[in-house]
């Protein structure tokens, strides 16, 4: 600051390419610019209470929306326990039919009566997740009422597995249920995010003009050099981490670095050097 010998006609924060970095370094991004600017008179700069209550708002739903990785496991754990569903019941039903051609009468028989019920639920292993769980609740019910004939065929463990199986599930599906209400993807909150940023930042630029005083314009001016070398920071972390990236990926999969740019706050004149960069809004 003690270099500036004239202020300059207008400033802009540098272009900062937020929506080129993953989830969780464009979250830290709005984060720390968040609070930098709760640490100034936001009425100098124009920017209304609501405006950065929104912006809050998005930032602390990001980091909830990020911290449920419950719901990822979730899902995982319920296409696991469909898959072991459809195991259990593809079993059960071959070994009815399997023993309906039994040599041992009794079985045989056992197999018939139960061959009854196994043939009404036909296509059961391909219904969806949770029409199939109340089915299974229908099939159980079923065996119950031929009990004898279950014992027989030795498939009492097998049906006390499925319905072990069947009631994780849909437990897992009324837990998944429960946290995916009010959920918001990421990528939903994102443009939402970078769309406040870019109108604060549009208000510092305005109110650098619009300032009544040279101190007023002393003071943005800080802000902005402050706010430049958090987003320095932060194009650096991308770019290091682009570079890591690259190390495995292929030549024509290269992802360009974002390029660096002087952090410099200057007299207005035809120099593009002698000026912050314009922000790409982005």
């Amino acid at each position: 600051m003690e270099n500036i010998t004239e202020l300059p006609l207008h400033i802009n924060v540098r272009g900062c390419y937020c929506s080129n970095f993953g989830s969780g370094l464009h979250l830290a991004f709005h984060r720390r610019v968040y609070l930098t600017m709760t640490e100034v008179d936001l009425k100098k700069l124009h920017i209304g209470a609501g405006l950065m209550k929104e912006w809050m708002e998005l930032i602390e739903q990001g980091y909830e929306t990020g911290s449920k990785t419950s719901l990822r496991e979730l899902t995982q754990q319920i296409a696991e326990l469909n898959e072991r569903l459809t195991e259990l019941i593809t079993y059960i039903f071959e070994m009815v039919r399997v023993q309906r051609k039994s040599f041992d009468e009794e079985k045989a028989r056992a197999a018939e009566s139960l061959y009854t019920v196994v043939r009404a639920y036909r296509g059961l292993q391909q219904m969806l997740r949770y029409g199939k769980s109340a089915k299974i609740e229908c099939l159980l019910r079923d065996f119950d009422d031929k009990a004898e004939a279950v014992k027989r065929l030795s498939l009492t463990s097998a049906i006390k597995e499925l319905e072990r199986v069947n009631k994780e599930l849909d437990e897992t599906l009324s837990e998944r249920i429960k946290i995916k209400k009010g959920y918001t993807a990421n990528y939903k909150l994102r443009p939402k995010m970078d769309r406040i940023y870019s109108l604060v930042v549009k208000h510092i630029s305005a109110s650098y003009m619009l300032a009544e005083n040279d101190s007023d314009k002393q003071e943005i001016i800080k802000l902005v050099v402050i706010l430049n070398r958090i987003i320095a920071d932060f194009r650096r972390s991308y770019n290091e981490s682009m570079a890591q990236k690259r190390r495995v990926r292929k030549p024509d999969e290269d992802v360009e670095p974002i390029e660096e740019d002087e952090d410099v706050v200057s007299p207005d004149d035809d120099s593009e050097d002698n000026n912050i960069k314009e922000n790409d809004n982005e």
